[in-house]
């Protein structure tokens, strides 16, 4: 493939020579931000039941003791939160057991029933699974950091820091 050096490029914001462009739309008038309400004391800063108002969008769950019901569920609320962006959100969020052929699919293969409201240790299960990353997949980082931020997310929820000024 050979590029003519004679033939330059056209920006495409430029009018054409001798021809007037109306304007489309209005001009843009910069808005006046609303003023932030500081809290003025203590009793404003602490929130009515004493807890931490770090943990605000973390839901009160039991990740050491949920189902994966639950577990997408929960993903969902992260997510919805900005606490995990969509690729974390997609891995959390799929439990294979909610899908309604697992007995004909997966479970056919393992010998397992689908239990999708037995509880479970999530904690635990992504800590094997953030281990098999990284035994089997190591040249695959974007996909041991992911889950690695799951185990993070998920053990801070397991165990929160309440943080009472």
């Amino acid at each position: 493939m050979k590029i003519d050096p004679g033939v330059r490029p056209v920006p495409l914001l430029t009018r054409p020579a001798g021809r007037e462009v109306a304007p489309v739309g209005r001009d843009l008038v910069p808005a006046e931000a609303p003023a932030a309400s500081l809290p003025v004391g203590p009793a404003d800063v602490r929130p009515p039941d004493g807890e931490s108002p770090i943990g605000e969008g973390i839901p009160k769950v039991d990740v050491r003791n949920m189902s994966p019901r639950q577990a997408a569920d929960l993903s969902t609320d992260l997510y919805a939160a900005g606490i995990l962006p969509w690729e974390e959100h997609a891995m959390l969020s799929f439990q294979p057991e909610l899908h309604p052929d697992f007995e004909r699919t997966i479970g056919a293969l393992t010998g397992q029933k689908a239990e999708p409201d037995r509880p479970r240790d999530f904690v635990a299960l992504w800590d094997d699974r953030l281990a098999f990353e990284r035994k089997y997949n190591g040249a695959d980082t974007k996909r041991i950091e992911r889950t690695q931020r799951i185990v993070t997310v998920l053990r801070r929820i397991a165990a929160p820091t309440n943080v009472v000024i």
